[in-house]
């Protein structure tokens, strides 16, 4: 991670209100593993109203004693209000097919537990000059997740974020560091495996995270610091389409089995 709160897959420069993000941000580094139909967003049906989709959104997330919240008032990233025009609303309606199924894969009371209190749903949100899909924000209880106006993106990509950024919260809270290097965790790694200088190095160059380029690694942008690869790992497990590839790779890798296996005793032992 490369900011105090905040980090994601995606890094891009910034753009008007109204203006899709020119390239490279149109650059989705999940595309060449994506287990699914890459669409656009302007296929979708036509939402009907602002209003619905939001009240989808806050029911739904309801049922996990989370709060849905359409504004971001932070000091680490800015983010703009989804509007009543349609093009906003067919984004939004994309944000939802990508991220609401997540928060399903969760146990009962895993949130709570986690000290996660609200979801914050905006558009063309960025920390500093560097537009983000999501980010982690333990300072204020809460998960910031954005369209970003890319005309392409991997759906199942844009879920597996979603896990991704919840452990870089979940990891503060255990540990209370972003990037704590736990000799548990590192002690499962093969003999001189050696991390890169963090996540955003990876970027401002099309980077495309490739699947398990070598022993002990669910993907490459795993091996840009022990943080990415603890989140990485729980991603790629906790979404459908990248979990049964882990699963694959796991068989014949005992490195990456015994990572897996620690972020299993995870979800259901959160206090380790």
């Amino acid at each position: 991670m490369a900011f105090a709160t905040a980090l994601i897959l995606s890094a891009c420069n910034t753009a008007p209100q109204n203006q899709l993000i020119p390239n490279p941000a149109h650059n989705d580094s999940m595309r060449t593993e994506c287990p699914g139909v890459i669409r656009a967003y302007t296929e979708l049906p036509d939402p009907t109203t602002l209003s619905a989709l939001k009240i989808r959104a806050e029911q739904a997330l309801a049922n996990h004693g989370l709060r849905v919240l359409w504004e971001l008032h932070s000091p680490h990233g800015q983010g703009l209000a989804f509007t009543e025009e349609l093009r906003d609303r067919q984004r939004l309606t994309r944000l939802l097919d990508a991220i609401l199924p997540a928060f399903t894969r969760y146990p009962s009371n895993f949130f709570q537990r986690m000290q996660v209190r609200d979801i914050v749903l905006v558009k063309d949100f960025h920390v500093g000059d560097q537009f983000r899909l999501a980010m982690p924000a333990p300072e204020s209880d809460s998960l910031v997740y954005a369209d970003n106006g890319h005309p392409q993106l991997c759906m199942v990509g844009m879920e597996m974020r979603a896990h991704h950024e919840f452990y870089h919260l979940i990891e503060h809270r255990l540990n209370k560091d972003f990037y704590f290097r736990d000799p548990a965790w590192l002690a499962l790694n093969p003999t001189n495996t050696n991390y890169g200088q963090g996540g955003a190095t990876a970027y401002g160059k099309q980077f495309q995270n490739l699947g398990h380029p070598r022993a002990g690694l669910v993907s490459l942008y795993a091996g840009y610091g022990p943080e990415e690869d603890k989140a990485e790992v729980f991603g790629w497990m906790m979404t459908p389409g990248y979990t049964e590839r882990l699963n694959d790779w796991a068989q014949q890798d005992s490195s990456l089995a015994e990572k897996r296996q620690w972020m299993q005793k995870l979800l259901t032992s959160p206090s380790r």
